[in-house]
């Protein structure tokens, strides 16, 4: 238990080390990202100890090591994929009556944030920067009903837009022969005057729709990818 608790932090930190520093050491980074990319067997193999042993507590505590671990690495994976600059953030606040309308974050004014700024995570599209402090920002999740984003579905091509609804999202202009299936994954077009890159996972389509016989659009539900009620680590778009 001890060995695998220790190594686990010491990849945790590396991890941190490599997402949070603020200056760029490039071989040592080489070198970081080698040791946090070690095979995930390899790993269980050189810290492996029997689960049933553990107790309660300790169970709890190597599971959320464990999570930690992933998500900080998936974040690292994300990072070294993207063709913008970018730069890790952590989650410090939210209101508990706006839980879907924004999120804080520890990045502001002096790190370089500026409004508009996009924030992300390995699964999707979280959101953009709407107010900057010296050192924090807040930042307008997609499902605020304010957020609007040009988007496109990856298969057919078809655009829209998605506005924002409480714990969800809604693709409007869409017409009623458009075509379009539940499942379809939803990106952003770029359209926005370079305010979201193109090809951002947003969501999958959930229920497709037309509000009223009349109508001239579907109504089309997408469920955002990213998990914005549980977000912890992001990152933001320069």
């Amino acid at each position: 238990m001890k060995k695998k608790v220790f190594v686990l932090v010491i990849l945790i930190l590396i991890s941190l080390f490599l997402l949070f520093s603020k200056r760029r050491a490039p071989k040592l980074e080489e070198g970081l990202t080698a040791v946090i990319y070690l095979p995930a067997k390899v790993l269980a193999k050189t810290t492996s100890h029997p689960r049933e042993t553990l107790s309660q507590g300790e169970e709890r505590l190597l599971l959320e090591l464990e999570r930690e671990n992933e998500r900080l690495r998936s974040l690292l994976k994300l990072r070294e994929r993207l063709t913008h600059r970018s730069m890790a953030a952590l989650v410090i606040g939210r209101e508990p009556t706006n839980w879907f309308n924004s999120i804080l974050l520890d990045k502001g004014r002096e790190e370089g944030v500026e409004e508009n700024f996009v924030v992300i995570t390995p699964e999707g599209l979280v959101g953009r920067v709407n107010k900057v402090h010296r050192n924090s920002c807040q930042v307008l999740l997609i499902t605020d009903l304010e957020s609007e984003i040009g988007a496109l579905i990856e298969r057919s091509r078809v655009q829209g837009v998605l506005q924002g609804r409480k714990r969800g999202l809604i693709l409007k202009y869409l017409p009623l022969g458009a075509d379009v299936r539940e499942g379809d994954v939803i990106t952003t077009s770029g359209l926005e005057e370079g305010l979201f890159p193109k090809g951002l996972v947003i969501g999958r389509i959930k229920r497709i729709e037309a509000s009223h016989p009349q109508d001239l659009f579907l109504e089309i539900i997408v469920t955002p990818k990213a998990n914005l009620s549980r977000l912890e680590e992001v990152l933001i778009l320069k």
